[in-house]
Formats: structure tokens, C-alpha cells, sequence
């Protein structure tokens, strides 16, 4: 097969994982908690087990990228994510969910770092914020079929969207081992290759560059609060509506049709925004990237404790649906900013290190805050989730204000 132009081939890509992605996550959860039967405990500890892997897992495939080969790296973590929600969608039992969160655990510290590592090298870095936008615009806008999709698919099994994705990531993974190209990455000499000394040279340079720009310090442990506050929105977010507010009916349609209408409202208000950052948002500019952020999350925290506090399902939803933006929003402009500051030679293994404070954040966290939650109320949790997420606003007010970006 013809080897494709790294910028188109990137757009496809996205566009192929936001339909399989979506129709899956869709009704994931719906599936977790009505054909497994998982309780709210059950449902933390499937995260916990998921992040626990990626911190694990992180660094070591994130050195791989690095020293071997991004695009192997992309395609490897695809295939496993792929086989993660086969596995999943199999077998409807607690212990099959938890082991499938090891394999996507997996796939994805393959691809975390590596994707966009492999993009930056093959288009270059001053290009790169605008083509992470326009990916994540081509897998909102395929993830309106895939909400669909999924919807259509747990009307006649709950598990089929699971492994309907799964099939799709492993077409995507085949896709990409033949239309891939990688001639912007640089392989260190064989004599530099030898794997232990390789991994431990890298990592040691990687934390070089972390520890000398404060702006990448700041940046790393960010994401470890993003993945402390991230459970309980995440995880408890369907037991709450299916439970706590008792979702009414979207008139003939299964009640898993609110969570399908909810992707494409997360769609639609996500490629909008996207394209207001794209016109009105200076990339190139450190300072105006901060403002945004800052107001993006502060905007997430307030949602977040709306929504814990609603006792109207109409008000609930509403906040519901206005938290997927304002990650899509966050995500692109956060990774963006983070490879502005990180040389081709550990980006991938710098970006690990982002993925790994977030799994940290989420093994420490998530339980804590699921306690609460179910030890107090749910309402308890999504108000103590938003206070995690405090520090992180005002992290991105000072660096909005600062001028030393590099230091």
C-alpha cells in the first residue's frame, strides 16, 4: 500500500478511532453496570486496575517509542486496544472487564506520547497545534455515526458496541502498519541500542529536561490532578443519572438513547469550540494558550459542582453535557503546549511521564474519592472532585501571567 502524507494520514486516523472510540464509550458503562452487574465500588476499582497498568506501563513503552519506532509503537498499542474491548465485550464477567483493563492499559501507553511524537517529527512542531486540532475535529465529527452506532447496537445486545469497536480499532491498527510513514524519527545508532542501557539513557535525559524548564514541571504534574478529580466524574456519572436522578424517557427509545443523544451533543458543542479556538486562539503564543486553559477548567469546576448539586434531571444534563467540551477543548491545547518545550529526542518518553502523574492521580484519587462518594453521597463526590481540581486553574492563571516559559 501506498505510504500516505503524515498530516492526512493523521486526519483519517483520528477520524477512524473517534468512530471506534465512541461507540464504544457510548454505552460502556451502561454495559458495565446493567449485563456485568458491577456496583459503584466494582466500577472504581475497574479504573483503578486500568491506571495502576498505565503507571506501570507508561514509562517503558514511552522509552520504546523513543529508541526504536514510533509508528511500531502507534500500531501495537491500536491492535491491543482493539483486543482490550473484544476480550471485554465477551465476557460479561467482573474478572474479563478487569483483565481487558490491562490490555488496554497496554495499548494505550503504546500510542500515549508516541502519536504525537510521531506527527511532530514527520510535520514538524510549529505545525503541530493546528493539526491536533483538526485530528481532534475529524474524530468529533466521526463520532457522530459512532454514538449512533452504539446506541443501535446495545438496543439489541449491551455488549456488541464493545466488541464491534474492538474489530474496528484492530482494522485501524492493519491501516496504519501499511500507510504509515516515519521519516522525521531518527533511530539511535545500533551500538546505542542495547535495550536496558538505551531505556535507563533516555529516561535520565527526559527527566534532564523536565527538571530544567519549570513550565514542564508544572505541565507534568498537572495531569496528575486531572487523573485524582477524574474517577468519579468518569466512572460514577451513569449510576448517578440512572440512580440518583432517575432518567425519564426520551419517548419509545431505550433509555440508553440519552447517552447516545448526550455523545452527539459532546460532538457538536466539541468541533464547535474547537474551531473557536482554531480562529480566535493564538497558538504560537504561551500566554494566550494559558488564559484559554485557565478559563476552560475553571468553566469544567464549576460544572462539575452544578451538576453534583442538581436534583433536576433538565439542569443535570445540561452540565453533563457541557463537561465533554471543555475536556476536548483542554486536551489539544495542553498537548500542544507540552511539545513545545520537549527536543525529538525524548518527546515520547517526556509525554509518558505526563501519562504515568495521571495514572498516579487516579490510582491515589480515584479510590479516595470513591470512598467518599459511596460513603457519603455521589452528590459529596462530585463536589470534592471539582476542589481537586482547584490548584490546576490556578496553575494555568500564574503561567498566563508569566514570561519565563523555559526557565
Amino acid at each position: 500500500m501506498r505510504r500516505l502524507h503524515a498530516y492526512p494520514l493523521s486526519i483519517a486516523m483520528s477520524a477512524i478511532e473517534g468512530l471506534a472510540s465512541t461507540t464504544v464509550i457510548t454505552t460502556s458503562l451502561v454495559y458495565q453496570v446493567e449485563s456485568v452487574g458491577l456496583n459503584a465500588l466494582q466500577l472504581i476499582l475497574v479504573g483503578t486496575v486500568l491506571e495502576m497498568s498505565v503507571f506501570a506501563l507508561e514509562i517503558p513503552t514511552g522509552v520504546l517509542a523513543d529508541v526504536y519506532s514510533r509508528r511500531l509503537s502507534v500500531v501495537v498499542g491500536l491492535a491491543l486496544t482493539g483486543a482490550a474491548f473484544v476480550l471485554a465485550g465477551s465476557i460479561p464477567a467482573f474478572a474479563a472487564v478487569l483483565a481487558a483493563q490491562v490490555v488496554w492499559a497496554l495499548g494505550m501507553t503504546f500510542g500515549s506520547g508516541a502519536r504525537t511524537a510521531w506527527l511532530a517529527d514527520e510535520i514538524g512542531a510549529e505545525r503541530l497545534s493546528h493539526a491536533l486540532v483538526r485530528n481532534s475535529q475529524a474524530g468529533l465529527v466521526a463520532g457522530l455515526a459512532g454514538a449512533a452506532l452504539s446506541v443501535a447496537l446495545a438496543s439489541l445486545d449491551r455488549s456488541w458496541p464493545l466488541v464491534v469497536g474492538g474489530a474496528m480499532y484492530l482494522g485501524l491498527a492493519a491501516f496504519a502498519a501499511l500507510a504509515m510513514t516515519e521519516r522525521g524519527f531518527t533511530r539511535p545508532p545500533a551500538e546505542e541500542r542495547e535495550t536496558f542501557r538505551a531505556m535507563w539513557r533516555t529516561t535520565r535525559q527526559a527527566l534532564h529536561v523536565i527538571r530544567g524548564r519549570r513550565v514542564l514541571i508544572l505541565i507534568v504534574m498537572v495531569p496528575f490532578l486531572f487523573g485524582a478529580a477524574s474517577e468519579v466524574p468518569d466512572r460514577l456519572t451513569t449510576p448517578f443519572l440512572l440512580q440518583d436522578l432517575a432518567i425519564p424517557p426520551l419517548g419509545p427509545l431505550d433509555p440508553v438513547a440519552w447517552f447516545g443523544l448526550s455523545n452527539y451533543v459532546w460532538l457538536g458543542l466539541g468541533f464547535v469550540t474547537l474551531e473557536v479556538i482554531r480562529r480566535t486562539v493564538d497558538t504560537s503564543n504561551d500566554r494566550n494558550v494559558a488564559r484559554a486553559l485557565t478559563a476552560f477548567q475553571a468553566l469544567y469546576v464549576g460544572s462539575l459542582v452544578v451538576f453534583g448539586l442538581a436534583t433536576a434531571f433538565p439542569l443535570a444534563i445540561a452540565m453533563f453535557w457541557l463537561r465533554g467540551p471543555l475536556r476536548q477543548a483542554t486536551d489539544p491545547l495542553l498537548s500542544a503546549w507540552q511539545n513545545r518545550f520537549v527536543p525529538s529526542r525524548v518527546r515520547a518518553t517526556v509525554l509518558s511521564f505526563g501519562g504515568q502523574m495521571d495514572a498516579v492521580g487516579q490510582v491515589i484519587g480515584g479510590p479516595l474519592l470513591g470512598a467518599l462518594a459511596l460513603g457519603v453521597s455521589l452528590r459529596v463526590g462530585f463536589v470534592a472532585a471539582a476542589i481537586v481540581l482547584l490548584p490546576v486553574v490556578i496553575a494555568f492563571a500564574i503561567l498566563g501571567r508569566s514570561r519565563a516559559y523555559t526557565e
